[in-house]
């Protein structure tokens, strides 16, 4: 991903594991496609103190990692002034499974700092509680940047931190991957981290889109 995009990327594919998504000939479905992004689109723009802001998504990304559809989204709290972008990608579970973080970032410019830890969301989303991924990525520039990056995979709007997505969900014929990024301040990198508390409102709001039939 390029350095410009922060946005956390976790795919989620809630509710089109019923879909095919590539046709007899190997190229996609523009029918299933279109209807995975209303799917997309209809995760809420505002919830709790969130507000979301639509943002555009690199077509050239998008074929590059295999994805039919996507949401772009930059979220913002009205108290805090807080933001976190979210990006979700949405395609067949062999590509979208063999993308994360320590790949796309650090393709970007980015090195992971630490180990990534493994963690689930407080509120519980009516198909269960939803895990996920977080980790800290600087780059070696100076003044260097520094990311906070969380990211998850689903099928049904339930996210789950998988350990290897790519064969956890060989036998789907659709996968979500879902990312969300924040910058980290320079002088407190660690700081309150919204992100926990952004999941638990967000999980809830997006899971009814996803898991829509």
């Amino acid at each position: 991903m390029r350095l410009a995009i922060v946005g956390i990327a976790l795919v989620l594919l809630a509710g089109a594991g019923a879909y095919e998504i590539r046709t007899r000939t190997g190229g996609v479905d523009p029918v299933v496609a279109a209807a995975v992004q209303v799917k997309l689109d209809g995760i809420p723009k505002s919830f709790g103190d969130w507000i979301g802001e639509d943002r555009d998504y690199d077509a050239k990304q998008m074929d590059r990692t295999g994805s039919i559809a996507s949401l772009y989204r930059l979220y913002r709290n009205a108290k805090t002034n807080e933001s976190i972008a979210v990006l979700i990608l949405a395609g067949p579970a062999q590509e979208i499974g063999s993308h994360d973080p320590n790949r796309c970032y650090v393709g970007a410019g980015y090195r992971p700092v630490g180990a990534a830890a493994k963690k689930t969301a407080t509120e519980a989303t009516p198909l269960g509680p939803c895990g996920y991924w977080v980790a800290r990525f600087d780059t070696d520039t100076f003044p260097a940047a520094s990311l906070q990056v969380a990211w998850a995979w689903s099928v049904d709007g339930r996210w789950v931190a998988s350990d290897n997505a790519r064969y956890e969900f060989v036998r789907e014929p659709a996968l979500y991957k879902l990312y969300l990024s924040r910058r980290l301040n320079a002088a407190d990198p660690e700081g309150n981290d919204p992100t926990e508390v952004f999941l638990s409102e967000f999980f809830p709001a997006a899971q009814a889109c996803l898991s829509a039939k």
